[in-house]
């Protein structure tokens, strides 16, 4: 297995949690995931296309090809896109480290995901976009801030560039059929690599919507894929659901919510790169799950940073957290501490050891700090963060999440709530469109105006 788990003061405590009434549930469910087709020789494919992606390999030329002259002719990279168009390629690029560059000396990667006026435009001005490529993705073809921020960028762009060249400075990523994205990328024979209209954009980073920007800067990603594929067949051919890390990781999540009130989900990575691993886990998590008063609310920290602003909560606060803690082995990695500096006895624990050893001995404190208070606690380590370890740790919590959803009782794959603001943003946007183009003039008060004697 790429990964460990372990559990304390969860199912050691809870002596009532039936494991044999949940294996039943969740191998059950787990084989409902996968249906049969008459055709390609009766073999099983899984139901939902960010299962059937662990194993694709076939749609990798095509977004290869893409890759390759994206890379080869521009120096910076734009991605434009928001929530699940964005955040699952932000955390696969993380892996070539905390700045977005590639090591490679190939393009940078950017991400203006959150959509602001001044952070737009400055890196307009700070970009030279006759070296830059805009990468547009939106599943539905008309996500309100991704199209702003792209007719933003084009109308830049084609003052610079002419209507002639401005094919060759942006890419689309949207599903199949008209919508304003689709229609304006023909309008302007913009190339488009399709988005499966079936697969939700939280759960899209094992297609081109991660691996695009993955394979431009030059990362593995068949072996992100073949970590997920590890997890997922492990997941199907588990004889009992104690040997399904994500489903005891759901289990967890629920009794602790349904017993012991336990609402909150903490992710707390020891390692920078997975940092937006944990933003890309909040939306998973809180998107599918938050349904009908149902769910658990994800809870993101980063170690060893917050154990100088929120540990102290965690450890001294209310009992209202499940902790999970992601370390990886970083014994001897990093810059050495040289012991000729210091001369104080209270630093001399450092003298010789590694930036690593001092991260691991963090982790390791506060795992057991956690535990000896009695807090619900999974520890998950890795050998090392790769591709591969990557996507093994993303498969796990895709299938966690939807276990979970299966346990709460809602849809992981829906977000009406969220539909709904959409609608009210575009009906707020319109009254102020209207107001501006229709501006009455005001009447005099009476008595205001006296008529001039002649």
């Amino acid at each position: 297995m790429l990964y460990e788990t372990r559990f304390d003061n969860i199912f050691d405590k809870c002596d009532d949690i039936d494991l044999e009434k949940y294996d039943v549930k969740i191998r059950t469910f787990l084989q409902s995931l996968r249906e049969k087709r008459d055709y390609d020789y009766n073999t099983n494919k899984y139901l939902y296309p960010f299962l059937q992606l662990a194993n694709e390999r076939k749609d990798l030329t095509a977004i290869r090809k893409t890759a390759e002259r994206i890379s080869k002719n521009f120096k910076d990279v734009v991605v434009l896109g928001t929530g699940g168009s964005s955040l699952g390629a932000q955390m696969v690029v993380s892996l070539s480290g905390e700045q977005l560059y590639a090591p490679n000396g190939k393009a940078r990667i950017h991400f203006p995901d959150n959509l602001g006026p001044h952070t737009m435009q400055q890196l307009l001005q700070e970009l030279d976009l006759s070296n830059t490529h805009f990468l547009v993705i939106s599943k539905s073809g008309g996500t309100a801030e991704t199209i702003a921020q792209m007719l933003a960028c084009f109308s830049n762009v084609l003052t610079l560039v002419g209507e002639e060249e401005i094919k060759n400075y942006f890419t689309v990523i949207v599903q199949p059929g008209a919508s304003f994205l689709h229609d304006y990328a023909e309008k302007w024979c913009l190339p488009i690599h399709y988005h499966d209209a079936n697969l939700g954009g939280r759960f899209s980073v094992f297609s081109v919507v991660g691996l695009l920007p993955a394979m431009i800067i030059g990362l593995d990603v068949v072996a992100l894929r073949n970590g997920a594929e590890q997890v997922l067949k492990a997941t199907m051919n588990a004889e009992h659901v104690c040997e399904i890390p994500p489903a005891m990781g759901a289990i967890a999540s629920f009794e602790l919510q349904e017993k012991s009130n336990i609402n909150i989900n903490v992710m707390m990575p020891y390692e920078c790169r997975l940092d937006r691993f944990s933003n890309w886990y909040k939306q998973l998590w809180a998107e599918s799950l938050g349904k009908n008063g149902k769910g658990t609310t994800p809870f993101t920290a980063l170690g060893p940073m917050d154990q100088h602003s929120q540990l102290q909560l965690f450890l001294d606060g209310p009992n209202d957290k499940y902790f999970t803690v992601i370390t990886s082995s970083t014994k001897g990695a990093g810059p050495t501490i040289d012991s000729m500096l210091i001369e104080d006895d209270n630093y001399e624990y450092m003298s010789g050891a590694t930036i690593g050893d001092l991260v691991e001995a963090e982790a390791n404190s506060t795992i057991e700090a956690l535990g000896e208070r009695g807090k619900p606690i999974r520890h998950i380590k890795v050998r090392e963060i790769n591709e591969r370890t990557l996507g093994a740790l993303v498969m796990h919590f895709m299938l966690e999440t939807i276990i979970s959803a299966e346990l709460f009782g809602v849809d992981p794959y829906n977000q009406p709530s969220v539909e709904y603001g959409k609608n009210l943003t575009k009906e707020y946007l319109t009254g102020l469109r209207n107001m501006k183009n229709h501006i009455p003039v005001p009447r005099a008060k009476v008595g205001m105006v006296k008529e001039k004697r002649k």
